[in-house]
């Protein structure tokens, strides 16, 4: 399906969405998510790497069971998304880890379940070896120090960068030590939302001297931060793929987490009330930005379904917590949204439901998976007991 047929569907199903039986929710499309998955997975078959999707942006079980047929497994950043992703995985997945530092006792146990393990430093390294595990392959991240990324935020090699061992320093720290000889593999990850994917390859070329240091390379982890659309030129990293299978004879996976769930969400929320505000029209809705903290951050202002666009009604969505910011857009539409309207607020995949908080006392939204039946599946929900025993309550009301 092409970019055209995918903005389709996203649309359609936006719309079945507000049908959803509880506001606020977060609705995930099961058609988008299998559609962009399947897309990224024939991209990475034609060039010949692993599909491995990270939980970071969702670790919603519903998702993952949903993506599990088009993957070849699925990336962890600790030790509780570990253990998430060996629940759900299927015969024949792997399960990566990378986490900028483990405790002895988490990676203690993180080796002993996950199949790849990416350590951050020569320190860290050392510490997996004397632990002694045979069941983990363990490997090492490096920093490329090649900057794409626009937000320094968001930068894996921004400056004094705590992700991964620097390209610079990797000779004096790796090349002459004993370790260079047990690393099995290595990682990298420097960019974010990406389409271009000679960017990656320009990441990797500056990492080929780097390689070349190691004795025992089986795997090269390209990470994330890549879009895998129809819309995306293969063959930059089809010729990374050739480039690294014919001098080290590795495997070679990417691990995108964004690029598979973010148009598939949307967050479903309702009108609670409509007013004036210095000339213009205010909605505040019946969720907050704290569920979806990157429209807070980044400033953006995600598109919405329900409401028409167009016309001259000029309208600020807004989040009914008591944070002044709280506020997801001004939209121009045909007719003012009333007391009681549903808006889907697009875009809302990946970095929502993993990173919200009950702010306010305001619950975290319920979670549903729209079948490709029109059905609505609950995934989670969120009542007063989560909000008690998170403010360390022992004894609580009933939910």
């Amino acid at each position: 399906m092409d970019r055209a047929g995918i903005d389709a569907l996203i649309l359609a199903d936006s719309r079945a969405a507000l049908n959803v039986p509880e506001t606020p929710a977060y609705v995930y499309s099961e058609p988008v998510l299998r559609k962009t998955a399947s897309n990224a997975l024939d991209l990475t078959d034609r060039v010949s790497c692993k599909l491995v999707y990270t939980l970071k942006p969702c670790g919603l079980s519903g998702v993952l069971d949903t993506l599990a047929p088009f993957v070849d497994g699925y990336a962890a950043s600790s030790l509780f998304e570990v253990l998430l992703a060996r629940d759900v995985a299927l015969s024949g997945h792997t399960i990566h880890c990378y986490s900028p530092a483990f405790s002895a006792g988490e990676l203690d146990n993180v080796l002993s379940v996950a199949d790849y393990v990416s350590l951050n430093s020569v320190t860290q390294f050392e510490m997996a070896m004397s632990l002694g595990h045979s069941n983990a392959s363990v490997g090492l991240r490096v920093n490329p120090e090649v900057r794409f990324a626009y937000d320094s935020r968001y930068d894996p090699c921004r400056p004094y960068s705590k992700l991964g061992v620097p390209k610079s320093d990797f000779r004096e720290l790796v090349g002459s030590s004993h370790i260079r000889h047990l690393i099995e593999g290595v990682h990298i990850h420097n960019n974010c939302e990406s389409e271009d994917m000679t960017q990656l390859a320009i990441s990797v070329e500056s990492i080929l001297e780097t390689l070349r240091v190691l004795d025992g390379l089986t795997w090269v982890n390209l990470g994330g931060g890549y879009y895998l659309g129809p819309e995306v030129d293969p063959e930059p990293l089809a010729e990374v793929v050739r480039s690294l299978t014919s001098e080290f004879g590795v495997s070679v996976f990417v691990e995108p987490g964004t690029a598979l769930v973010q148009q598939a969400g949307m967050l479903v929320c309702e009108v609670l009330d409509v007013f004036k505000s210095g000339g213009k029209q205010v909605a505040v809705l019946d969720a907050t930005t704290s569920q979806m903290p990157e429209v807070f951050e980044y400033g953006f202002t995600p598109s919405v379904t329900g409401p028409e666009a167009g016309g001259d009604s000029i309208t600020i969505f807004v989040g009914k917590s008591c944070l002044a910011g709280d506020v997801f857009g001004e939209y121009t539409l045909r007719e003012p949204p009333e007391i009681g309207d549903r808006v889907a607020i697009m875009d809302a995949g990946s970095y929502s439901q993993s990173r919200a908080a009950p702010f306010n006392g305001i619950p975290i939204p319920s979670c549903y998976l729209l079948r490709e039946d029109g059905s609505f599946e609950l995934m989670a929900s969120y009542g007063f007991r989560d909000f008690a025993g998170r403010n360390g309550m022992i004894a609580v009301a009933p939910a």
